[in-house]
């Protein structure tokens, strides 16, 4: 396996094989964020696939921090603790996006944390918004916060992503993830409601390239606000790469085993230190 030199026997060696593994993964990611030119991008991101699912695999325990990584964003940890979710992406020379990414989750059955690489098939999904995905066929995303919510025995870890997708529209996004009983990830679940009124798997804002769209989860309010999204002139309603923020906010608010839309709230002051893109 791809870091087998590198472990050693006793708790000394281990903790010492663990600290080498995550900065070869480290080392590998900077190798790919630096890369400029396409071909090289796309090499040096396979090879931190590769170093990064190598890993995962070898971590079955969960204990690996992946602290760098975390810094950098590409990975987020749900507030349970229960699933590390790591996502990247490689513009392509036409300007659209390739997503990758791995979910690492503990599989109570197993007793165990399992590894799934994330495939991204966007292209090929028909209405994304109704969908019920799994991590082989996954609507790709960059995925800055997650939030964790319960309702009877159902757990659900809600994504809030971010999809570069061409020269012309951006896209964000709200998903949801879940497990099986044998512990394998979907994606999509009918509980979203949406400005239209009707319930969703998913939700898909798509806006003029370049433009800034806000989408938060706000814990006092257990919900998430976004930006109100209008076509910068009426005669353009439908083509959303002429689509922006119109200074109103909605919201979707946790009820009962759904997410219910609220039109026209106030935003709250987010204390957060800002990302790149959000």
């Amino acid at each position: 396996m791809f870091f087998s030199p590198l472990l050693r026997r006793g708790a000394g060696g281990e903790a010492c094989a663990q600290f080498s593994i995550q900065d070869s993964v480290f080392n590998l990611y900077i190798d790919f964020a630096r890369s400029v030119k396409h071909e090289l991008k796309t090499e040096n991101g396979r090879k931190f696939s590769d170093g990064l699912k190598a890993a995962l695999v070898l971590d079955t325990k969960g204990e690996f921090a992946f602290d760098s990584l975390q810094k950098y964003k590409v990975m987020i940890l749900s507030p349970d603790k229960q699933v590390r979710i790591f996502t990247w992406d490689v513009e392509a020379e036409d300007g659209t996006h390739l997503f990758y990414g791995f979910i690492q989750a503990y599989v109570r059955k197993l007793k165990k944390f399992e590894t799934y690489q994330l495939n991204d098939k966007s292209e090929g999904i028909k209405d994304p918004e109704n969908a019920v995905l799994d991590n082989t066929k996954w609507f790709g995303a960059y995925y800055y916060q997650v939030v964790f919510v319960k309702h009877k025995k159902k757990k659900y870890y809600v994504l809030l992503g971010w999809d570069g997708n061409n020269r012309i529209s951006n896209k964000r996004l709200i998903d949801v993830l879940y497990f099986t009983d044998k512990g394998f990830p979907k994606f999509g679940d009918a509980i979203f409601s949406s400005e239209s009124g009707k319930t969703k798997k998913r939700m898909i804002f798509e806006y003029q390239a370049g433009l800034f769209m806000a989408l938060r989860y706000d814990e006092e309010r257990n919900a998430i606000v976004f930006d109100h999204l209008s076509p910068s002139n009426p005669g353009l309603e439908g083509q959303y790469s002429f689509y922006g923020p119109d200074f109103s906010y909605d919201m979707i608010q946790f009820k009962s085993g759904k997410w219910i839309y609220i039109k026209d709230v106030l935003p709250r002051n987010d204390k957060s230190k800002p990302d790149k893109h959000f």
